[in-house]
């Protein structure tokens, strides 16, 4: 060490004794040691180089365990090198400085979760730019809300969960895309300008520009090209998916032939285990006339919708001159007369339990064309309908036998199958639960052998639905305008909103009128202040939280700013100016206004639209709405952070009595008044070991019942509402299923209906009611009825 440093210093030759030695080392090795920052600077590189080692062997683990990659060893340093330098690569081409920055939280992980090692290796793979749109996608946004993994090919059309069929892409090119495939997208939106967050925009491929780019980009990679320029989902995948029916079907009835099994079968399908298909059962109905038994079940609802259209268009006549349901052309597409109620599930079960193994033999000789002619033609006299008919053939008449429908299972069988489907009472599986203690297991050895243990458990909670909607809100205090008289303007004459006129009343009340004499001056001087009503002033004023309560957040300009909205919604009346003159230019229509274009159209346009005031562009604005919502939290700043109830989660509707006294007979009397219990309240019940719905509301009343989605009540008549109901009394056309509520609403709809007729059109904008057919508020009346699971009612 000492002959690497520099003896031009005073230490000399001749003063390297034994003794000295020691000291020279120690002073030198003062002289060397690095300053602390660089120290520092230098532990931090060893900790990023070793976290980046750790990651990139995840990266080769993963890579492992996907299928299309040979050949990856995980712990290979080639290998890591060589990924390594691909990185290195791929992130040399990056221009946006931010994105530098952004390493830090992936490049220097140790280890990242499996979800930004999915987006981080499709990524990589689309060498950082979107399919749908050849924009960068930048790596400081990578991890954020503003990009999604996409499915090429759908989900919701056919299950394909392979890293061949995802794909990086903007969010809102992905909400845009929807239940498409990647080509058919392209198809609908070419050339397409979509709106991005922080007021970006990008423009979708044209269908020539799209297919170019895939077929240079992803020429390594041909199944994800594949999929990404297929233009329907082909026969190979609806293939595969039969592939997976079939092997359902044959482990489900593998299951049902150990329930019904003889002692000495030994096949692996029980001969009391018959299957058949849709085409089977179709037959069936169509000659046994349950469909004509159908049309009859479901005939009420139609003749209800020409009362409702004042037409006739809704029912028609059949051949043999019933009255039977018909659906406007107008609305038939998509639509399905099987479907719009529930008992269709009974009347298809009816059918399945009458088929037999002959039914189902016959019909499948018959499609297959079987040469088994003789045992074919057995069955079909044992089960059809045979007519004898002439036929002439070469001037010669002669009689032969025709086989018509099958033969109804039993004499009166339309008869009752419309008795059964139209006394069913349909029952609804429920989920109620809330919350629930968690459970953890751990293992552990005991005498070498391994043993899994339940853990005891604490006051750790899991809640099972959703606490709150994402959108977080702000309490505001609005200033907003009302009209007022004179006297009551003058007690607060700086509100008042016309500016002039403010003036005028502070100059009069200075010298000291009041208010009877500026009444008299403004009615001497009327020709001067001819636009001043003195009976509607209009003054501001600001909102009470004790009465009203006004929750705020931001959110993206869009179609739906419309005049109303603007003037209603907008906290900063600044903005709302320059929005409405805007609308106003682009002819009052917010599609045109608010879309992409429009919204540049207006920024540019900004320094006009703001009396030449600069302003800055405007991509998002500040709306309020007036609603319940609830805080985040009880400390810090999740108290003034507010958020709503998600959709689906109001699972209590308490129907409480209130005592009041009656003010013409002075008699005391009853009646219903309604809570929704919230969920952070329900949850916070439960946790305590208290009911989920109190048993007096705040002012005291008693708990009636309570109802949750799904509950079935019975309306009662008005003779039956003052006496004791058995199930008898029952009539099933007055039983409702509570569909939701909210504050003191709660909407029900009939059990039997499953979709409206026409949406939107046959109960309510809601497809839900909240009076009876019968017109009686069904809150008000209703008593709740239990069923067991096959519909019969156990309890009033």
């Amino acid at each position: 060490e000492i002959s690497e440093c520099d003896w031009s210093s005073d230490v000399c030759s001749s003063d390297l004794e034994a003794g000295s030695i020691d000291e020279i080392h120690v002073e030198l090795g003062r002289e060397m040691k690095n300053p602390s920052d660089r120290r520092a600077k230098m532990t931090q590189q060893i900790n990023e180089n070793e976290n980046t080692n750790l990651r990139i062997k995840a990266l080769l683990m993963e890579f492992a365990q996907d299928g299309e990659i040979e050949g990856v060893r995980p712990y290979s340093p080639s290998q890591q090198e060589i990924l390594r330098i691909y990185e290195d690569y791929a992130l040399a081409n990056i221009n946006d400085d931010d994105d530098i920055d952004f390493l830090t939280t992936i490049s220097k992980t140790a280890q990242p979760t499996t979800s930004d090692i999915h987006r981080y290796k499709l990524w990589l793979e689309q060498k950082y730019r979107s399919p749908y749109t050849g924009a960068i996608i930048p790596l400081s946004r990578l991890f954020t809300s503003d990009y999604e993994i996409e499915h090429v090919i759908p989900q919701s059309r056919y299950f394909d969960d392979s890293f061949s069929n995802k794909v990086i892409c903007e969010a809102a090119v992905n909400k845009l895309k929807d239940n498409t495939l990647g080509y058919e997208f392209i198809k609908k939106h070419p050339g397409e300008v979509v709106a991005l967050s922080l007021g970006k925009t990008v423009k979708v491929f044209t269908i020539e520009e799209y297919e170019r780019f895939i077929k240079d980009h992803y020429s390594k990679s041909r199944g994800k090209m594949k999929k990404l320029l297929l233009e329907d989902i082909p026969d190979g995948f609806i293939e595969r998916q039969l592939n997976d029916s079939r092997y359902i079907s044959k482990l489900i009835k593998g299951l049902l032939s150990n329930i019904v099994r003889e002692e000495n079968e030994q096949e692996a399908i029980s001969k009391h285990v018959i299957t058949c298909n849709g085409g089977i059962t179709d037959r069936l109905k169509r000659d046994w006339g349950i469909n004509d038994v159908w049309n009859k079940i479901i005939l009420p609802r139609f003749i209800r919708m020409n009362k409702i259209w004042n037409t006739d268009q809704f029912t028609t006549l059949s051949q043999e001159g019933h009255l039977i349901p018909n659906m406007p052309i107008a609305y038939q597409k998509g639509f399905n007369k099987k479907r719009i109620d529930h008992r269709h599930h009974a009347m298809d079960a009816i059918v399945i339990a009458c088929a037999t193994r002959n039914h189902i033999n016959l019909l499948n000789n018959e499609a297959a064309m079987s040469k088994n002619c003789s045992n074919r033609y057995s069955l079909s006299r044992q089960l059809r309908r045979y007519e004898k008919i002439t036929i002439e053939r070469n001037g010669v008449c002669k009689e032969i036998e025709v086989a018509r429908e099958f033969i109804k299972p039993w004499e009166g069988f339309n008869r009752d199958v419309y008795s059964v489907l139209e006394n069913i009472i349909v029952s609804f599986k429920q989920n109620l639960r809330v919350i629930n203690t968690t459970t953890n297991w751990y293992q552990h050895f005991e005498a070498g052998k391994k043993i899994i243990e339940k853990q005891s458990t604490g006051d750790s909670w899991a809640i099972r639905k959703p606490m709150h909607k994402d959108t977080v809100f702000g309490k505001v205090n609005l200033r907003k305008i009302k009209t007022v008289s004179l006297n009551e303007a003058l007690k607060n004459p700086n509100a008042i909103v016309e500016k002039e006129f403010k003036i005028k009343i502070n100059d009069l009340l200075r010298v000291g009128l009041n208010s009877k004499q500026i009444k008299n001056f403004f009615e001497e001087n009327k020709e001067v202040w001819q636009d001043i009503d003195l009976k509607k002033i209009q003054v501001y004023y600001f909102t009470d939280e004790t009465k009203e309560k006004y929750f705020a957040t931001r959110k993206n300009l869009d179609s739906s700013f419309d005049r109303k909205r603007i003037e209603e919604s907008v906290t900063d009346t600044g903005i709302q100016k320059i929005l409405l003159k805007h609308l106003s230019n682009c002819e009052d229509n917010p599609e045109i206004a608010f879309s992409p274009d429009g919204i540049d159209l207006m920024n540019r346009t900004i320094l006009e639209l703001n009396d030449n005031v600069p302003h800055k562009p405007i991509h998002k604005v500040r709306w309020y709405e007036k609603s319940d919502k609830f805080a985040v939290g009880a400390t810090g700043q999740k108290s003034k952070k507010f958020v709503e109830a998600a959709k689906g989660t109001n699972l209590f509707y308490g129907i409480y009595e209130a005592e009041y006294t009656d003010k013409e007979s002075g008699e005391i009397r009853y009646k219903r008044v309604y809570a929704t219990i919230p969920l952070n309240e329900v949850i916070a019940r439960q946790k305590v070991g208290e009911p989920s719905v109190p048993l007096n509301d705040t002012e005291g009343n008693k708990l009636l019942f309570s109802l949750s989605p799904g509950d079935l009540v019975y309306v009662p008549t008005k003779e039956q509402i003052r006496q004791e109901i058995t199930t008898q009394d029952i009539i099933k056309e007055r039983i409702y299923k509570t569909v939701s509520f909210s504050g003191n609403q709660c909407f029900f709809i009939h059990f039997k209906i499953a979709t409206s007729i026409i949406d939107k059109k046959e109960f309510s904008a809601l497809n839900k009611m909240e009076r009876s057919i019968t017109d009686e508020m069904i809150k008000e009346v209703c008593i709740p009825i239990k069923l067991d699971r096959l519909g019969n009612i156990t309890n009033i």
